[in-house]
C-alpha cells in the first residue's frame, strides 16, 4: 500500500472464509505472512472465522486420493509453498516418484514432460496425499483464524451497507465485512449469489478407486505416475495415493453425465457391476492394472463426471477463489495448484492494495488467464486421451 493517511480497508475487519480446504487455509496462512511483513499499518488486524461442512479434515471420499503439485508455467504450487515456508515439510510427506509420465497400454513411456530445474527449488514436482497436504496446512493456520468444523455455510446475502450475512448449517447467522468463498466446485454460495456461473459437464465420466495397502508399489508406480492411452476410447490414470496404496481412474467419453456415486454409498451388487465395468474398460492394459483391480478397496469405488466452471470476475465484498471461481476437471491436473496460488495471491493483494476494488481486480487479473489456459489444456487432454487408435498408430509408426 502506498504512503497515505487513509486507514487501510482491512483494519479491524471481520473476514469469513467458506471452506477449510486448500485455498481457504492457504489464504489464512498467507495473510498472516503478509501482515507480518508489510501490514504494520493494518492495526488491529482482521479477524477470521473459517466455516467447514466436514466434521474434521479426515473425511471419506476424495481425501483418500493424492494430488500433483507442480512448478511449470501456469502451475506454480511448488514455488508458492516454498514462499509460505511449507515446501520442505510437504516434500518429506510426499509419495514415491517425482515425474509425471504418459504411457501406452503396456506402460511403456511415451512422453515424460519434465520441467527444467528451477533455481532454489529442491525438485520441480511432487505427488502428495490430499490428507497429508491438508494436515500440514491446518497445522500452520494462524491463531487469529478459527476453524469451525461441521458447520458449513448454507447461504449468503449481500447487504446494502457492503457487508455480507451468512446462514450457517447450525441455524445461526453471522455478519462479516468480507466473505472469501473457497467451498469448491459445487459451491452453494456461488449457486445463490452468482447463479449464472454454473458447473458444466465437459463430456467425460470417470470410475475410480484406490487399493488396499500394498507390500510394495509395482512398476512403474515405484518411480512415477501418470496416464496411459489405450486407443479404444478408455483413458487410464494410475498413481500412489499415499505411501502404501495406489489410485486408479478409468474414464470414457459421454454426451450426457452419469449418476454420481460417492465412495462408501453403494450396495455390494452395485460395486460388483461397477468393478466388472472397470475390468472391461481396462482390458487393453497390461500389468499393473489387473493387479490394481484385484487389490481394489471396495469402499473407495466412486463414479464422477468431469465438470468445470468458466472463470468469472469478482465484485463487491464476496470473493470467490479456487474451484468455486474456476473449477477445472481432474484432466487439467491443476486444481490444487490453482487453489494454492489463489489463496496466496489474494492475501498479497488485500494487504498491498489501496482499496478492496483494486485488490480484487489485481487478483482476478492473475487467476483468470491461468485458469482459462488450464481449462483449455484439460479439453485437449480429454479429446486426445479418449481417442480411438490415433495414439496407438502414432507410436507404432515412430
Amino acid at each position: 500500500m502506498s504512503s497515505t493517511t487513509q486507514q487501510h480497508f482491512l483494519v479491524g475487519k471481520r473476514i469469513i472464509v467458506a471452506g477449510a480446504g486448500i485455498g481457504g487455509t492457504v489464504f489464512c496462512i498467507a495473510l498472516q505472512q503478509f501482515l507480518e511483513k508489510h501490514g504494520q499499518h493494518i492495526q488491529p488486524s482482521p479477524l477470521i472465522d473459517v466455516y467447514e461442512r466436514e466434521t474434521s479434515m479426515n473425511v471419506v471420499g476424495r481425501e483418500g486420493y493424492s494430488i500433483s503439485i507442480r512448478s511449470d508455467g501456469i502451475s506454480e504450487g511448488m514455488q508458492t509453498l516454498q514462499k509460505l515456508g511449507l515446501l520442505d515439510e510437504m516434500i518429506a510427506e510426499s509419495n514415491p516418484g517425482m515425474n509425471y509420465t504418459l504411457f501406452n497400454a503396456d506402460f511403456i513411456p511415451l512422453m515424460e514432460p519434465k520441467v527444467p530445474p528451477i533455481e532454489g527449488l529442491p525438485q520441480t514436482t511432487m505427488r502428495i496425499a490430499r490428507t497429508k497436504l491438508r494436515e500440514i496446512l491446518i497445522k500452520h493456520m494462524p491463531s487469529f483464524a478459527k476453524i469451525h468444523w461441521n458447520c458449513g455455510i448454507t447461504s449468503a446475502h449481500e447487504l446494502e451497507n457492503g457487508q455480507v450475512l451468512v446462514d450457517l448449517a447450525n441455524g445461526n447467522q453471522e455478519q462479516c465485512d468480507l466473505l472469501i468463498v473457497a467451498d469448491g466446485s459445487n459451491s452453494k454460495i456461488r449457486t445463490i449469489l452468482r447463479p449464472q456461473h454454473k458447473l458444466n459437464f465437459v463430456g467425460a465420466i470417470s470410475i475410480m478407486a484406490r487399493t488396499h495397502p500394498l507390500e510394495k508399489f509395482p512398476p512403474p508406480l515405484n518411480i512415477t505416475w501418470g496416464r496411459a492411452f489405450s486407443g479404444d476410447g478408455n483413458f487410464l490414470f494410475i498413481a500412489p495415493s499415499d505411501r502404501t496404496s495406489a489410485v486408479w481412474i478409468v474414464s470414457y467419453l459421454s454426451d450426457t453425465p452419469r449418476e454420481t456415486k460417492v465412495a462408501g454409498t453403494m450396495s455390494d451388487v452395485e460395486l460388483d457391476e461397477i468393478l466388472a465395468e472397470a475390468k472391461e474398460r481396462t482390458k487393453s492394459y497390461s500389468e499393473p492394472m489387473p493387479m490394481l483391480l484385484k487389490q481394489t478397496l471396495p469402499s473407495s469405488v466412486a463414479i464422477s463426471n468431469a465438470k468445470e466452471v468458466t472463470p468469472f470476475r469478482n465484485h463487491g465484498s464476496v470473493i470467490f477463489i479456487g474451484d468455486a471461481q474456476h473449477a477445472i476437471s481432474s484432466f487439467g491436473g491443476n486444481g490444487a495448484n490453482m487453489a494454492i496460488m489463489d489463496g496466496y495471491q489474494l492475501a498479497e493483494q488485500l494487504v498491498n492494495a489501496n482499496s478492496l476494488t483494486e485488490a480484487i481486480k489485481a487478483y482476478d487479473d492473475q487467476t483468470i488467464p491461468r485458469s482459462e489456459k488450464a481449462i483449455q489444456m484439460s479439453h485437449q487432454l480429454i479429446a486426445v486421451g479418449h481417442s480411438h487408435g490415433e495414439w496407438k498408430n502414432l507410436w507404432q509408426q515412430s
